[in-house]
């Protein structure tokens, strides 16, 4: 006689190596048995900070009036899903010599000191790591983010640079160290450098990365997908005519237990035997996402250095760029609502970045500028942090423009998050923490005030809907030690016997930054 466990193991022996199904069939196992969604976390990153007039709001707490830069999110419906933080710094973070791009994304993304800058063939500004990213620490520290075989995700959407720096094109940093030659503080010196975990450019291979082996022969079509139902369906009917017979043999007193077990099969069977009559379409499904275009991905050029005299270009990116943010997103959110990963990293562009976009400029529709560079122009914070100037203007317009196209398309992306839920019948926006975080203040390379905001994470504690000025800048690290609380679950995550205790992040005068987080009820 064989028992359901028998029979669970002959069908994962069928599937063979189709993760995809072992991973849904245990998912749909711990709902039967009251398991809730697991907390996630999502790294977002858009260049070149911001433009200071444009992207506050007026008022604070949750009575403020939205700014132009940031009405994106609101027409998207998702205020009350938004904390939105201005007055962070890099301040008390070391930079390690390295320019404000260069230094500002490693600082931001690990909030560790920089050891240097590291020798690669070009500018000598390319700041290295002085400890694990953000995401990674979450993914080391916190055990409900832990998931097998690829375990995170790390995506960027065009990585074309300056001058063959690592650091602005990589968002994750590991455990592991490496030695390497510097430039800074002492040329042809080695210092010690937590290791690059370089994004994936195309979307196909992050498609191939997180879902290859899914089904059997890699690949699923709705034929394939309604076959496995069935085999799955099979199985269980299979287990509960076995415990039936085990039921009426055992001793009295083990039968609740046979029971209660048998009722948590019932409701798995229940729940395929009404995704056979009713195949899932939409939003509300773990399902193989839709494999992309080999010929979709972003541009990648070691050395475009472009001439920051005359930014002008003939090419017009941001169809390419929206088609593969959308595309990596859509991939992250598959792939988290299948609950293959519960981490990622997700990076429009670096912050030295050549994407262009025509239309920047509203007195000149058809002229085509490149992002980065265009700020070069102009140099002068005062510019970048007042009101509309009568000088050089359009620069000004194009730069509010750039930062209203990546809230626009960034906007949709969450808003899409937003709509679906996960395997565990849970709001996939709600239980993800999503960071959108920059790597400078605005485009002359000041490191405060920092503007960043937060997204979903309402089941886990974050308190949206509201927004914080702060009039003295805080460390860049209390946003992180602020999100970290909504995996703890403790308002001092800092405090006696921190899991984070380990780790190299600065934590002088870092604390959680009030009223960001709540524990759930």
């Amino acid at each position: 006689m064989r028992s359901y466990r028998f029979a669970r193991r002959s069908f994962f022996a069928a599937v063979g190596g189709a993760f995809g199904l072992k991973i849904l069939l245990r998912n749909i196992e711990a709902v039967a048995q009251g398991a809730t969604s697991p907390p996630r976390f999502l790294m977002t990153h858009w260049p070149v900070g911001t433009v200071r007039t444009q992207w506050l709001p007026t008022g604070t707490g949750t009575g403020y009036t939205t700014s132009p830069i940031l009405k994106p999110f609101e027409d998207a419906g998702l205020r009350e899903d938004m904390i939105a933080l201005y007055g962070l710094s890099h301040g008390g973070i070391g930079d390690g010599g390295g320019g404000g791009h260069e230094a500002g994304t490693p600082m931001m993304a690990t909030g560790a000191n920089c050891p240097g800058t590291r020798r690669n063939g070009g500018e000598a500004d390319d700041s290295a790591a002085g400890g694990p990213s953000w995401d990674q620490i979450f993914l080391k520290r916190i055990p409900d983010l832990v998931r097998p075989g690829q375990g995170y995700a790390n995506a960027i959407c065009d990585s074309r640079i300056d001058s063959y720096e690592t650091s602005t094109r990589c968002l994750s940093y590991g455990y592991a160290t490496r030695s390497i030659v510097s430039e800074r503080p002492t040329a042809g010196a080695m210092i010690t450098e937590s290791v690059p975990l370089y994004p994936t450019l195309s979307p196909l291979s992050l498609y191939t990365a997180l879902f290859k082996g899914f089904m059997p022969g890699g690949g699923m079509t709705d034929e394939t997908a309604l076959r496995a139902l069935r085999a799955r369906k099979s199985v269980l009917d299979y287990a509960l005519t076995e415990l039936e017979q085990v039921r009426l043999l055992c001793p009295a007193d083990e039968r609740a237990k046979i029971d209660e077990h048998a009722a948590a099969i019932r409701k798995i069977e229940m729940q395929l035997s009404d995704q056979i009559a009713n195949p899932p379409t939409g939003e509300n499904t773990c399902a193989l996402p839709m494999q992309p275009d080999g010929s979709l991905t972003g541009k990648n050029a070691d050395d475009l250095r472009a001439d920051y005299n005359n930014p002008k270009t003939s090419a017009d990116d941001s169809g390419t760029h929206r088609a593969v943010g959308k595309a990596h997103w859509g991939i992250i959110k598959a792939a988290f609502q299948c609950d293959l990963i519960r981490v990622a990293t997700f990076q429009w562009s670096p912050g030295t970045n050549h994407v262009s976009f025509k239309g920047l400029d509203p007195n000149s529709p058809d002229t085509i500028y490149m992002h980065h560079p265009l700020s070069h122009k102009v140099q002068d914070p005062t510019f970048y942090n007042g009101d509309r100037p009568s000088s050089n203007a359009y620069i000004w317009d194009a730069m509010v423009n750039a930062h209203k196209w990546y809230c626009t398309e960034t906007a949709a992306l969450i808003a899409d998050f937003k709509s679906a839920t996960d395997t565990y019948g849970g709001n996939l926006l709600d239980h993800t923490v999503i960071p959108h975080v920059t790597e400078v203040a605005e485009a002359s390379h000041t490191r405060s005030p920092l503007p960043a905001l937060v997204f979903g994470g309402k089941a886990l504690g974050m308190q949206g809907g509201q927004f914080q000025n702060f009039t003295q800048n805080k460390n860049h690290n209390c946003l992180w030690v602020s999100i970290a609380q909504a995996y703890v679950q403790n308002s001092d995550p800092l405090g006696t016997g921190s899991v984070f205790a380990d780790d190299k992040f600065v934590k002088t005068n870092v604390a959680p930054i009030p009223g960001l987080w709540a524990k759930p009820a």
